[in-house]
């Protein structure tokens, strides 16, 4: 019995490490929390209002992240992982596109390669992501993970999107597809940050840096 208590002192110490990892990485990337005040399910999550906007510094296309306890097995982890992007802003609300929105377009790499592809929302009815044009001689497999290229501007390089749960390859497109769960779940989605963006310059060295 005391090996139990000892491993969920462990697991407490981890998750109190990691909360304060994050609030270091919040700090780190300049920025700003914020709660989602309207999510409509029935809307497949099409629509993530949030309590913060033009008065809080929020601007068209900022990046949007969030922190989520996920159950690995029996461990917990804590995973960080990309929302979408801001579309609309007011005085003290915005609104944020998802990822699942088949009108997002983001750069993303796939695997321990690095292949390149183009991701956006699988359909309009679905909680799940397309990534295009992905070269057919890429070895892309079940549980590849996917994160952010860079490409396009709007999202640093290296943010987690999430991992490949089935690959196409379409007999007359020169190119495979590979179809992405993301890492976050919008069901249990209260809380996200919004990365306040600098010029481009600035960003990607400051993101060169902290690698």
């Amino acid at each position: 019995e005391s090996m139990d208590v000892e491993i969920s002192e462990i697991k407490k110490e981890n998750e109190r490490l990691r909360a304060l990892l994050g609030m270091k990485e919040m700090l780190r990337y300049n920025s700003v929390t914020a709660t989602i005040i309207s999510k409509d399910p029935d809307n497949w999550f099409r629509t993530l209002i949030i309590n913060r906007g033009e008065n809080d510094g929020i601007k068209l296309n900022m990046p949007v992240m969030a922190y989520q306890v996920v159950q690995n097995g029996n461990v917990k982890e804590l995973v960080k992982g990309v929302v979408g992007k801001i579309v609309e802003v007011r005085g003290s609300i915005a609104r944020i596109q998802p990822l699942i929105s088949p009108d997002i377009k983001i750069g993303v790499k796939i695997g321990d390669s690095r292949f390149p592809g183009l991701l956006s929302g699988y359909t309009y009815n679905s909680n799940l992501c397309a990534v295009n044009y992905i070269t057919r001689a890429a070895p892309i497999k079940f549980g590849d993970i996917v994160l952010t290229s860079g490409e396009a501007g709007v999202f640093p390089p290296g943010l987690i999107i999430g991992t490949v749960v089935k690959t196409d390859v379409p007999e007359t497109n020169p190119y495979q597809r590979a179809i992405v769960k993301p890492s976050m779940d919008y069901n249990l989605l209260d809380e996200v940050f919004i990365i306040k963006k600098a010029p481009e310059k600035d960003l990607f060295e400051l993101f060169e840096e902290t690698k």
